[in-house]
């Protein structure tokens, strides 16, 4: 006979005590205690992969104003022409792969898997893309290419080519977990906070090479970590007219980059109370787009003013972000508002 301090499984029947309330209190059976587990389960998993179906609601005929680079023959983008120097200038063939993948583009999607294949031949055994005497492959690089590479993985992998690159998925799978631990490294977390505090849209990159890494290699710390790095990117949010603040004050550039990393994240790990911010954020930053489809630097902290410099070149606002950021959020949405402006920067574009 079992007393009610010695709650253990009975023999006779298939009845399991609920601890601290006392075995007279509430027997579970098992098959509860496994309708509740995977309950937990859905509660705290990711949303299903819906990232292409979110970016087919784009109009297909804006997408070649969204940004994006062509690898050359080598399988080398942008600065990484004529000899790789970091990962993070790889990600615009993540972006022309992912276009390539929309518009069933056989030929620009193997484009793109090569820029991969060519990138982590540069992974070291400890997880970075650095080499001895060589200032590449620092964890803000890291986190960069992570942040694109996992989308275009995530939108291959749920698109009709999926299972064609299954094989392939499936051997890049273990080399993007070795990046990532090697960036979730407590010294490398502590320095990108550190470094990206100030600039919410490098924080949401982080979460989104932490959290969507997570996804791919089933890494519930990972998830736990991108989570993390969105709540600090959000503490840099002001509500009250939906600005991200950059160095401290607002930019017509930097907004829309974080607002366009938010939005893709929610695809992933739905949270309402970040909707509205993404709403208020796309209100300030369509404010910002002229009917003319100028985009005004009037008290941008960081861009179009020449306050910063970039590959020795002064930052204007990146108008291919800022469009894309008003796509996604037509496509999640369906605000006219942000289709149209868009449009409008794409209009000003064609005659320029």
């Amino acid at each position: 006979m079992m007393g009610r301090d010695d709650c253990r499984m009975g023999t006779a029947s298939s009845l399991l005590p609920v601890r601290g309330v006392g075995c007279r209190a509430l027997f579970l059976h098992p098959s509860a205690f496994t309708f509740l587990a995977v309950l937990l389960a859905l509660c705290s998993a990711p949303a299903s992969a819906q990232q292409l179906a979110v970016l087919q609601k784009m109009p297909v005929e804006m997408l070649p104003y969204t940004g994006g680079g062509r690898p050359d023959a080598e399988g080398m983008v942008g600065h990484n022409r004529g000899g790789f120097k970091s990962p993070e200038l790889q990600r615009g063939g993540m972006h022309y792969m992912i276009r390539g993948i929309v518009t069933r583009n056989a030929e620009a999607i193997e484009e793109g898997w090569h820029a991969i294949e060519v990138t982590f031949r540069e992974q070291t055994e400890q997880g970075n893309f650095s080499h001895p005497g060589m200032p590449r492959g620092g964890p803000s690089a890291v986190a960069f290419w992570l942040a694109e590479l996992n989308q275009a993985i995530l939108v291959l992998r749920e698109s009709e080519f999926g299972p064609r690159y299954k094989d392939r998925i499936d051997a890049l799978i273990p080399k993007i977990h070795k990046a990532a631990k090697w960036l979730a490294q407590p010294r490398y977390q502590e320095r990108l906070k550190r470094e990206d505090i100030e600039a919410p849209n490098r924080m949401l990159f982080d979460a989104l090479a932490y959290g969507l890494s997570g996804i791919l290699t089933k890494d519930e710390e990972l998830v736990r970590t991108g989570k993390h790095f969105v709540d600090l990117a959000m503490t840099r949010y002001r509500a009250a007219d939906g600005v991200f603040l950059e160095r401290g004050g607002s930019d017509s550039s930097y907004q829309a980059v974080a607002a366009l990393k938010l939005q893709v994240w929610l695809i992933y790990f739905p949270n309402k109370a970040f909707d509205a911010a993404v709403d208020r954020a796309l209100s300030w930053e369509r404010g910002r787009v002229g009917p003319d489809g100028e985009i005004d630097v009037t008290g941008n902290t960081r861009t179009g003013l020449g306050q910063e410099q970039w590959m020795g070149r002064e930052k204007g606002v990146n108008k291919s972000e800022v469009t894309l950021c008003l796509l996604y959020h037509y496509a999640r949405t369906g605000d006219e508002r942000s289709l149209a402006a868009a449009q409008r920067i794409i209009d000003r574009r064609k005659k320029r």
